[in-house]
């Protein structure tokens, strides 16, 4: 074993808190009026927040923790009834410090704009007759095209933009 070398690795520190409180509800819009039978909302929102501060040895680096959004949302739209599913789902999160694998295995700290991305996803189920199970689902993420986004935060610029675009899924099951 030689004694030459560097070794780093992260290690915990004393001091910090974490809180926060999330708020959720499912709601099927029939409670209101039976012409609304079928459809229904579900909703949350999270706030999140902390006093650790990972980087304190380095001066004026005020950041969290990587991976931490101080807010997060998710809104869903659905209907369901006589085979037929829709959904239009939104999920929010906050701006966020990433943690990336750099060139050589390093690890990177970029900052990350806050997104908004939206799915949707409709499916059939055949109710009667001789292929009664057989059931189709689409589903189209990203519909909003949302970039992932970083981005300087004393100039505000973006530093990159990846574009993963829109993911198209169909499937085709059969249950009996």
């Amino acid at each position: 074993v030689s004694d030459i070398g560097v070794f780093t690795r992260p290690e915990n520190i004393n001091g910090g808190k974490l809180s926060g409180i999330e708020l959720a509800a499912s709601v099927p819009l029939n409670l209101f009026t039976p012409a609304l039978d079928g459809f229904g909302v579900q909703a949350s929102y999270g706030y999140t927040d902390s006093s650790i501060k990972p980087f304190a040895d380095i001066p004026s680096f005020e950041i969290q923790i990587p991976g931490f959004s101080r807010e997060t949302a998710t809104l869903t739209a659905y209907y369901e009834k006589y085979g037929f599913s829709a959904r239009v789902a939104a999920r929010h999160r906050g701006k966020f410090i990433a943690e990336v694998e750099a060139f050589g295995g390093d690890r990177e700290f970029p900052f990350v704009r806050a997104e908004t991305i939206a799915d949707v996803q409709f499916g059939y189920e055949v109710q009667s007759g001789p292929i009664k199970g057989l059931n189709f689902l689409l589903q189209i993420n990203n519909v909003n095209n949302e970039p992932y986004r970083e981005y300087n935060p004393t100039t505000g610029l973006d530093t990159k933009i990846d574009k993963y675009g829109r993911t198209y899924l169909f499937g085709v099951t059969y249950k009996f």
